[in-house]
């Protein structure tokens, strides 16, 4: 396994989560072109002629195709009204119960429109239902029933539109804080940067310049100044080193909430157990390491539903479990740069590795680590 880039799994868990989308956003749809057939069934058996017959063979198929269209969002001002104007037509010409059409376009125009519109569209469309069934001569307890259930559905077509405007508004959201989060931290360190060097920077610059005006008047005190601009230097240089090691070194805290907005762009489900008790720095740095290995792991070779992180401290031993339901490392046994990268940082404070497959299905990687580090295990 590859170690894991910001990039990389961006754009794995985007191409995801937006195959998920595309999924469900058709899934409706032709879900509700499959309920047409039980009207085009009720109407078959009412002894139709040919001609009938011909009629809303060819009104349910153009119906079917234009109702894609509208669910899909696209030109709904053309959509909708040709879905009204063929269900008014079957309504009138061949069957009243024809008259449940209308839930259909009052569904695709609820769904992607916005409150007010969606509100109006839908009065609009149980009022054409109830008038064309009553023009067509429906019982009334099919009128009721119909134009009743158009309202139904309308409004839960409607509330539903509502969700998934809410969701797409969250995942925005989302995504701005990421972006944010990633700005603030730039800053950060810039001024980290800043605070570190900036006096440092400016004594040797006035310690060099001094050195300079002093090397032919006097060598011995041109020396002296040099050497404290050579140890200044070497000091910032220090400085520098301590300060990306603190950037990048990973904490269990940020590699866990990290690994959960992951998983669940990628449409995994993430459980997480553990004490709470403080850890070591180089073992807690060591397990958030693991953490991102294993939530790559599951993103880009599981393609599991679920996972789990359990991590327990006792008896002077730290122990991070990561495992998935999903179809376990490719290949028949674990191998990768990232597990590599990862067993010789949990070998460097003397723990053990444990990856594969679980028994049940799944993939399974299992760090142990003591308390206090202590020297490099030995394979």
């Amino acid at each position: 396994m590859a170690a894991p880039s910001v990039t990389g799994m961006n754009h794995d868990t985007t191409t995801t989560d937006r195959r998920r989308r595309r999924l469900l956003r058709w899934a409706a749809p032709a879900l509700g072109v499959a309920w047409l057939w039980p009207l085009a069934i009720a109407f078959a058996v009412s002894e139709p002629t040919g001609g009938e017959i011909a009629l809303v063979a060819a009104g349910l198929a153009t119906f079917g195709i234009v109702f894609l269209l509208a669910a899909d969002g696209r030109a709904l001002a053309v959509t909708v009204p040709a879905l009204l104007a063929i269900a008014t037509a079957l309504t009138l010409t061949a069957d009243p119960a024809f008259g449940w059409l209308y839930a259909w376009p009052a569904a695709a125009a609820t769904v992607r429109l916005d409150r007010g519109r969606a509100a109006a569209v839908l009065v609009a469309t149980v009022a054409l239902a109830a008038a064309a069934m009553a023009a067509a001569g429906a019982p009334s307890g099919v009128l009721l029933s119909a134009t009743g259930g158009v309202a139904a559905l309308g409004a839960l077509w409607l509330v539903i539109g509502r969700l998934m405007r809410t969701s797409e508004q969250l995942r925005a959201a989302r995504a701005d804080l990421a972006e944010l989060a990633v700005a603030e931290e730039r800053l950060r360190f810039a001024r980290d940067l800043h605070d570190l060097l900036g006096h440092d920077l400016s004594v040797i610059a006035l310690k060099a310049e001094l050195a300079g005006r002093l090397l032919q008047r006097q060598p011995e005190r041109a020396a002296e100044e040099i050497g404290v601009v050579s140890d200044l230097t070497r000091a910032a240089l220090r400085q520098v080193r301590d300060a990306v090691d603190g950037y990048r070194r990973p904490t269990l805290a940020s590699e866990l909430a990290g690994a959960r907005l992951a998983l669940d762009a990628a449409g995994i489900e993430l459980r997480v157990e553990g004490d709470g008790a403080p850890l070591h720095g180089e073992v807690e740095e060591v397990l958030a390491w693991a953490v991102r290995e294993g939530a790559t792991n599951a993103i880009r070779h599981s393609a599991a539903r679920h996972a789990a992180i359990v991590l327990q401290a006792c008896g002077g031993t730290a122990e991070l479990e990561i495992a998935d339901d999903g179809r376990g490392a490719p290949g028949a046994a674990p191998s990768g740069h990232g597990l590599t990268g990862l067993r010789e940082r949990v070998q460097s404070i003397g723990g053990t590795v444990e990856a594969g497959a679980r028994p049940g299905g799944g993939f399974r990687l299992k760090v142990r680590a003591p308390a206090t580090p202590g020297p490099s295990a030995t394979a």
